[in-house]
Parts: structure tokens; C-alpha cells; sequence
């Protein structure tokens, strides 16, 4: 009888948890959809640096190839002009695959804040139990009515 007002009874607690939980279900929906479009939003970035990077390889083996005839004809110039393209090319190519490799690692489509945080919720899901009077006498079940005992 010497409850205060402002405190829900138990069983209107139990009424809310349905909707807390849709609503915390959806909450979670929302944060793993974005976090995953994030992700791969990066993925793609990456992927088009890997793109660019064999692009530059791709010229960079025909300027081999144009190196290779050229030393072989005997005309100094060109073979040195076709190794130094070659190089550029090389360089070029090592920036973006570093570049790529940068983004896809930081474009994992698994949605880890979202997967911790419902972890946590389902923890703590599992951690509400009942206080009985005295639990060396009684077993926890649930309060009778007019007894003591409260969810947390």
C-alpha cells in the first residue's frame, strides 16, 4: 500500500516490453542498414582503385614490352625513354592498389557496432529475474499477489 504513484507496477512493465522490443528491433534495423551501406559504399571505392591500379599495369607491361624491342634494336634512347614510363607507370600503380586495399579493408559489409549492441540487449534481456522475500527460504518465483518481490 505505500507505493508511490510514480513507479509502474510490474505488470505494466510487462505490458511495455512487447513494443520496447519491436521498437528496439527496428532502432537496430535501421543502424545496421546504415552502417552496412557505409561499409560498402567503401568496398566500392576500393574496388575501383584495384580497377585503376590494373589499368596502370596493363600500360605499364606494354611499355615493358616496347622497352624490351627497343634495347634489342640498339638504339639507346629509346629503351631508356620506355624503362622510365615503365617506372611511372609502376609507381602509379603501387599508389592505387595501396589506396584500394586501404578502402576495401575499411569497407567490411559486417555490421559490428550493430551485432555488439544487440548482443548487450539480449544480455541484458537475460539478466531479469525476480526478488522473492527471502530467497534462503523461498524459491524465486513469481511475486503473489499483495507479496513483495519485484522485476529487474
Amino acid at each position: 500500500m505505500g507505493r508511490k504513484k510514480a513507479e509502474a507496477g510490474t505488470f505494466e512493465l510487462l505490458s511495455r516490453l512487447p513494443q520496447q522490443i519491436v521498437t528496439l528491433a527496428k532502432v537496430e534495423y535501421e543502424n545496421a542498414k546504415r552502417e552496412f551501406v557505409s561499409k560498402a559504399k567503401n568496398a566500392g571505392i576500393g574496388a575501383g582503385a584495384v580497377v585503376i591500379a590494373l589499368f596502370f599495369l596493363f600500360f605499364m607491361l606494354q611499355a615493358l614490352v616496347v622497352a624490351a624491342i627497343a634495347a634489342l634494336s640498339l638504339v639507346w634512347p629509346w629503351w631508356l625513354a620506355a624503362l622510365v614510363v615503365a617506372a611511372a607507370l609502376l609507381i602509379l600503380a603501387a599508389a592505387a592498389i595501396g589506396a584500394g586495399l586501404f578502402f576495401i579493408k575499411r569497407g567490411n559489409p559486417v555490421p559490428e557496432e550493430t551485432i555488439e549492441r544487440v548482443s548487450g540487449d539480449v544480455v541484458a534481456l537475460g539478466e531479469v529475474k525476480v526478488n522473492a522475500e527471502d530467497s534462503t527460504t523461498h524459491s524465486q518465483s513469481m511475486p503473489r499477489a499483495g507479496g513483495e518481490g519485484n522485476w529487474r
